[in-house]
């Protein structure tokens, strides 16, 4: 391969390996075949630079597109969201250095959109030198005739996005920060919790087996017991036999709950949700102003779906007097079964009613029901009929918490008393290291709500009366929790446990002051620096002292850089041999070599000749010899020395 080929192909490697660094967070996210054609694509366009194959025609490179942009529409249904493949596409029809550099830019631009879908700790730390690399392959591109080890680029670039780091963190942390988020995509794009409108037995079961983290919460006085973390989110009402859903349609009329017990405050780092609910403690009495309200359910919804980070306070009460009046449209709303289904169901409800004195006498017979007969709590149940109650309580018996909750919610209803199911959160995992709950996915979990006259709706868990371990020490210690093979191995090993309550840590830490990095974060900084109630003119103030020191180490820097460098001792000797000629009028020109410019001074001087040349000859020896020795470095010394035009 010739020297110019050679350099052109080690361009395009740089610039390609850099768009493939920036095109995996997307990769991951897409189907199988996307990764098979960007690699393919890849390792096609750089064996052709090596072999000095032609690109393609025009024609085939449409006909190329035309086939991604089908295979995208066929696996996704629409055409939005090309920017993985075209960027690939655009290989076809790299020739030169302006191509390369379009490359490079289309892997920054990637690297943005990248957190457009997450924001993670682990996100940025693919981008971050992702960036670098890029910036690397950008100035390997530019200087096309460059030599030099392949960490050369790396090391030049390195200091240069050293050199504006203290100017960005200037501007990040005190630039005066706009209310809203920019991060975020449409909530289809983003529906990362478990939880939907409706539920069916089963699916909740189906979050055990994801570990991923919904929401972190400090807490500003103790820990709540196990038993008082109920996390509410949706409040069921609706039954058609076998699928639960929210009343969304009407609104009924409420009022607050009154408190009996002191409050619990609390912040809460929501993650992502795409949808309208936020999650607080059973019974939530406070939050942060315009990030919620509250229905009639008790239940809190937002005004726009979830799509970033949220950070927001509550109160709630443990102890409470919820709707102590029913209107006659909420009591039927949730006496209201399905005609016709569920028939063995109804005729357990009635036997059971008739033998009770009282409905409290009632639900303790129907949990004592689920307690002593054989109900098996389970995150594997087995399908469930047409009529899913009847199913579940006369024949399968083995289930997950949703199927416990419908079939005691339906029971209820069936003799009378009003009841609904709410689904959320059960527990928690408590980090140590950062002092706050992490609750997962795993930890999602369904119960009852019963009303009762005198004491309005009150949480009843079935999943209590089968597995209360289930409540006091989470899923891990109940029957259940020998199915969580892999997660039982992390909790068993002290060491594994610990670093994972470490990386989680950093993440908490990492939503905390980076992602959700606000106004309130940079009043605080401002707090800490003496600026208190700060307003516009702290901010100026800050930004203008601190971009000054910014601005001054920089400079700093660059004339440390840039300082002239103290020569060695064998340039040292010539430049003194050089001087003294020059102060006789005899000076080398430039690009003239040095025994070129001996031969001269030996014609200008032919009684300077011999030492000229002496001195010369000891200099080549020293610079560009073999194994120069200490007895040349003393020689050159002592002929200058002696030296006098």
């Amino acid at each position: 391969m010739s020297p110019e080929r050679d350099a052109g192909f080690r361009r395009l490697a740089w610039a390609t390996g850099g768009l493939v660094a920036a095109l995996v967070p997307h990769l991951l996210r897409l189907e199988p075949w996307v990764g098979g054609v960007v690699l393919a694509a890849s390792a096609w366009r750089l064996l052709a630079e090596r072999r000095g194959w032609r690109l393609p025609p025009p024609l085939v490179r449409g006909m190329i597109a035309g086939a991604v942009t089908a295979g995208v529409y066929l696996s996704y249904s629409t055409i939005t969201g090309l920017d993985a493949l075209m960027s690939a596409v655009k290989l076809f029809e790299t020739r030169n250095a302006r191509d390369q550099t379009v490359l490079i830019f289309i892997g920054w631009f990637l690297c943005l959109a990248s957190f457009l879908y997450a924001q993670d700790v682990r996100t940025a730390a693919w981008v971050l030198p992702t960036v670098w690399l890029l910036a690397a392959a950008l100035l390997v591109v530019a200087r096309r005739g460059e030599d030099g080890t392949p960490l050369r680029p790396f090391r030049t670039t390195g200091a240069m996005l050293l050199k504006g780091a203290p100017i960005a963190v200037i501007l990040f942390a005190f630039f005066p920060r706009l209310a809203g988020s920019f991060w975020g995509l449409p909530s289809g794009e983003r529906a990362l919790t478990g939880l939907t409108e409706e539920m069916s037995p089963g699916d909740i079961s189906d979050l055990t087996l994801n570990d991923v983290v919904a929401f972190r919460v400090r807490f500003d006085g103790p820990l709540p017991p196990p038993r008082e973390r109920y996390w509410r989110g949706l409040v069921f009402s609706e039954f058609d036999g076998k699928t639960w859903s929210r009343e969304s349609v009407r609104s009924f009329p409420w009022k607050k709950p009154t408190h009996s017990a002191a409050a619990v405050g609390y912040t809460v780092t929501l993650e992502p949700t795409g949808q309208r609910m936020l999650f607080a403690l059973d019974l939530v009495d406070h939050w942060t102003p315009g990030v919620a309200v509250q229905s009639w359910d008790y239940s809190l919804r937002t005004p726009k779906p979830v799509n970033s980070v949220l950070r927001y306070d509550a109160t709630s009460y443990p102890r409470y007097n919820a709707g102590e009046q029913l209107t006659t449209d909420l009591r039927d709303l949730n006496l209201e079964l399905p005609f016709g289904r569920n028939p063995r169901t109804a005729a357990l409800a009635k036997g059971l009613r008739a033998s009770s004195a009282s409905d409290a006498d009632y639900i303790r017979a129907v949990l004592r029901l689920f307690r002593e007969q054989e109900f098996y709590y389970t995150l594997s149940p087995p399908g469930l009929e047409r009529d899913s109650v009847d199913d579940f309580l006369f024949n399968t018996r083995r289930g997950f918490c949703g199927h416990f909750a419908s079939a005691f919610t339906a029971l209820m209803r069936a003799a009378g008393i009003p009841a609904r199911i709410v689904a959320g959160y059960q527990g928690g995992d408590w980090n140590s290291v950062g002092g706050y709950l992490i609750v997962r996915q795993s930890h999602a979990h369904a119960w009852s709500e019963v009303w009762l006259p005198g004491r309005g709706w009150w949480r009843v868990d079935p999943t209590a009366a089968v597995a209360p371990e289930r409540i006091e020490r989470g899923i891990a210690a109940s029957a259940a929790g020998s199915e969580l093979a892999e997660g039982g191995l992390l909790r068993d090993s002290e060491f594994f446990w610990q670093a994972r309550m470490l990386w989680d840590n950093l993440n908490a830490e990492w939503n905390d002051w980076v992602v959700r990095f606000d106004r309130a974060n940079q009043e605080e900084l401002l707090a800490h620096l003496g600026f208190h109630n700060p307003g516009w003119a702290a901010f100026a103030t800050v930004l203008v002292v601190g971009l000054g020191l910014a601005g001054g180490v920089l400079l700093l820097w660059l004339a440390l850089e840039f300082r002239p460098r103290r020569p060695d001792a064998v340039t040292a000797a010539y430049r003194k041999f050089t001087g003294r000629l020059a102060r006789r009028g005899i000076e080398p020109d430039v690009g003239e070599a040095p025994r070129a410019f001996a031969k001269r001074v030996r014609y200008l001087r032919p009684d300077l000749g011999v030492a000229s040349l002496s001195i010369t000859e000891a200099y080549l020896r020293l610079r560009y010899g073999p194994a120069p020795a200490a007895a040349d470095l003393d020689f050159l010394r002592r002929e200058v020395a002696r030296f006098r035009p």
